[in-house]
């Protein structure tokens, strides 16, 4: 089996190297290769940091990585781990990593995150074995909004030339990668970012994938919370795309959050493991 970086490696091997991998996952999917580039290019895949296992040039495991800078810190995200069936049970998860993890030490990466299904016993070992180590646990939900209550005091307008550490003030939870403020900075010619106002201040906002009905981040200013704002703004949105959504990856430890989304018809669907490797830590 030999192992390299992906950079040379064409669009369509990948795209169906990722559909056999995927083809009896705990949720089994299958990509067009226009939903392959629109993933790529939401999760920052960088194919020169990414590693694939071959025999005989076909592509039997990949690791797909995106890269981003984070708090002065480099990150990498893993996009994606697959291993064709027939290719299991011989390590090769591990041994992509073994042969990565010195590219990126070069590279100066501090650490690499990843999120994995809670009940993949098999992947949550091999990534241990790899060195990893969970760091939180998380939530997908999704299903139809029934309305909870509506402020007649909020405003609703688009949010344009918005600064983050605005928006950043209303949080109580880090997003993970996929809602992470520089991968949305990726997908604002897609996303939906709209803004709550009482008396003309922000006092929430939300960001939708009207593509895919995926809520990215919804967040209200502390001292304006329980008062129907974040189902106002969530009712904009099913005006204008329907009432089926979802929200992928909040962290259970907001329980606040969960139960919000639990009590708008939100059903718990999947529930994921964050996990963590740092390599560079001095």
């Amino acid at each position: 089996m030999e192992l390299k970086t992906l950079e040379s490696i064409d669009r369509i091997s990948i795209l169906n190297a990722f559909n056999e991998c995927f083809s009896d996952y705990f949720i089994p999917f299958k990509l067009t290769e226009e939903q392959l580039i629109s993933k790529m290019t939401s999760d920052k895949i960088d194919l020169s940091i990414s590693v694939g296992a071959f025999e005989n040039g076909k592509l039997n495991a990949f690791i797909l990585h995106g890269f981003d800078n984070i708090k002065n810190q480099k990150v990498v995200c893993n996009g994606g781990t697959g291993v064709v069936p027939d290719k299991r049970g011989f390590g090769l998860t591990k041994k992509m990593y073994h042969f990565i993890l010195p590219i990126l030490e070069k590279k100066g990466i501090n650490k690499i995150i990843l999120e994995v299904i809670n009940k993949n016993f098999q992947a949550i070992k091999s990534y241990e074995k790899s060195g990893f180590a969970i760091t939180r646990e998380l939530v997908c939900c999704n299903g139809s909004f029934e309305f909870k209550k509506k402020n007649k005091e909020v405003t609703l307008k688009k949010l344009e030339n918005h600064k983050w550490i605005d928006l950043e003030s209303f949080w109580d939870i880090r997003p993970t990668w996929q809602n992470s403020n520089s991968v949305l900075d990726n997908l604002k010619a897609t996303n939906i970012l709209l803004g709550a106002y009482i008396k003309n201040k922000l006092v929430g906002y939300v960001i939708f994938n009207p593509n895919s009905c995926r809520i990215h981040q919804i967040a209200i200013a502390k001292n304006y919370r329980r008062k129907g704002i974040a189902s106002t703004l969530l009712w904009e949105m099913k005006i204008q795309n329907g009432a089926h959504f979802s929200v992928i990856n909040i962290d259970k430890k907001s329980e606040s959050t969960v139960k919000f989304f639990n009590s708008l018809g939100l059903k718990n669907y999947l529930e994921q493991l964050e996990m963590e490797l740092k390599i560079n830590n001095h």
